[in-house]
């Protein structure tokens, strides 16, 4: 009995071990974009952060994110048209990336990296990979269909992760951009 219960102790050790290792790699994936990002800018990224943040704080301000938690983005996500009804400001965070990618040499940088992250063995399941294919399946859906695809995906843990912040500012900022050119 003595051992058994020794036995059934270790597994569960071993299964608590093996789900923090799991958690922890939940998102290495975008972790290594975040890096890639981070890596085009001369300051390794502390501008680029800071936009984010700028950006958070703004959608704030405009009462369209209550608070910084997961929820709230599943919220904005859901009312993302509110977002991009003309009344936020280009948050500059696309635009910021752009330029950091109009030098060769970053270009170069960024396509390498990024194909370590394409090829990553756990690239195709992942949701980064779900997110990646349907950003670029070739059409231009409205912005609701596209957030609704994307809800699909992710759940609201996700967007603890900067990935998934710059991926919601990068958006509201591309459909501002459409929306002003009409």
């Amino acid at each position: 009995m003595k051992y058994i219960l020794k036995f059934l102790l270790c597994i569960l050790l071993l299964g608590n071990t093996m789900a923090v290792f799991a958690q922890n790699d939940n998102y290495k994936l975008e972790t290594k974009y975040m890096e890639c990002m981070c890596n085009l800018f001369d300051d390794n990224g502390v501008e680029f952060k800071t936009l984010l943040k700028k950006a958070e704080q703004s959608l704030r301000s405009a009462e369209l994110l209550p608070d910084t938690s997961g929820k709230s983005y599943i919220t904005l996500h859901n009312n993302i048209r509110m977002a991009i009804d003309g009344r936020m400001a280009n948050f500059g965070v696309s635009d910021y990336v752009i330029k950091a990618l109009s030098g060769t040499e970053n270009i170069k940088k960024y396509a390498a990296c990024m194909n370590g992250i394409l090829t990553d063995k756990n690239f195709e399941n992942s949701k980064i990979g779900q997110i990646i294919a349907l950003s670029t399946s070739g059409n231009n859906p409205k912005i609701t269909e596209l957030t609704d695809k994307m809800l699909k995906i992710l759940e609201a843990k996700d967007f603890k992760h900067d990935f998934y912040k710059y991926l919601t500012f990068s958006l509201i900022d591309k459909y501002n951009t459409a929306n002003k050119k009409q």
